[in-house]
């Protein structure tokens, strides 16, 4: 089972404190983000650093369905 994982992103700009969130499928696909936007700061005019992590939900993204079986009668044409 996946849960959706919220990308945390604060900054400050012209001295305002930001804070943010993206929601994303899983955990995995949120560092990926964190590691492909290592200088986000450029892209927010961000006075210093970009801190951003992420945050796991309860909140079901994907899960494992079970394959239905066969019924018996169907098993017995073949």
């Amino acid at each position: 089972m996946e849960f959706f994982t919220a990308l945390y992103i604060e900054y400050s700009l012209r001295g305002i404190d930001i804070e943010t969130y993206l929601i994303l499928p899983d955990y995995e696909a949120c560092q990926i983000a964190i590691r492909d936007n290592e200088d986000m700061y450029k892209y927010f005019y961000a006075d210093s650093d970009v801190n951003m992590y992420c945050v796991r939900t309860n909140t079901l993204s994907r899960s494992i369905k079970p394959k239905l079986r066969p019924s018996t009668q169907s098993a017995a044409h073949q």
